[in-house]
């Protein structure tokens, strides 16, 4: 898989929120990575957590991931992050082996003129939704993990740095 995010669970008291992140980048070797479409499937409840911005002066406070960059789960934030993660994991391990997750809706561009003025029932003729196919224990490890770097991120020893795309 090819577009990646990666999260990292580093001590408070060895890193600062606004330290420049090139040298974690360049190690490569997040201890989790997880390719952006599988990310996109928990898009609506990963904006229930609150986190912070460190590429923005002031360090603003918000919901979510930022998706294109850095992005700090810090004490705040940590208890939902493992709430959530650790739910998702438990639903997942219900699952088949092999998960089929619906993806994004991509069209079919361009299409005939004809095809401009459609009833909603037809819409299916301009795209389709793609489908994810996952490791139903891969993806739900994966989720157990970044549950525990919640756990580990509410008692204020840690934070999560989430890197974007």
């Amino acid at each position: 898989m090819g577009i990646q995010h990666e999260f990292w669970l580093l001590r408070e008291d060895q890193y600062a929120y606004t330290v420049d992140w090139r040298d974690l980048k360049s190690q490569r070797d997040a201890p989790v990575s997880l390719h952006d479409e599988i990310l996109r499937y928990f898009f609506d409840f990963l904006q229930w957590i609150p986190t912070l911005n460190p590429t923005k002066p002031g360090l603003p406070t918000g919901y979510g991931l930022n998706w294109w960059g850095l992005t700090i789960i810090n004490h705040t934030g940590g208890s939902v992050f493992y709430r959530v993660w650790s739910a998702w994991s438990q639903l997942l391990s219900c699952g088949p082996e092999k998960l089929r997750l619906q993806g994004a809706f991509t069209w079919q561009w361009p299409f005939p003129e004809s095809e401009h003025l459609l009833r909603e029932d037809q819409l299916d003729t301009l795209g389709h939704y793609e489908t994810l196919e996952i490791d139903r224990d891969e993806l739900a490890s994966t989720c157990t993990t970044l549950a525990h770097f919640g756990e580990q991120a509410a008692t204020s020893e840690f934070f999560i740095l989430h890197e974007g795309i």
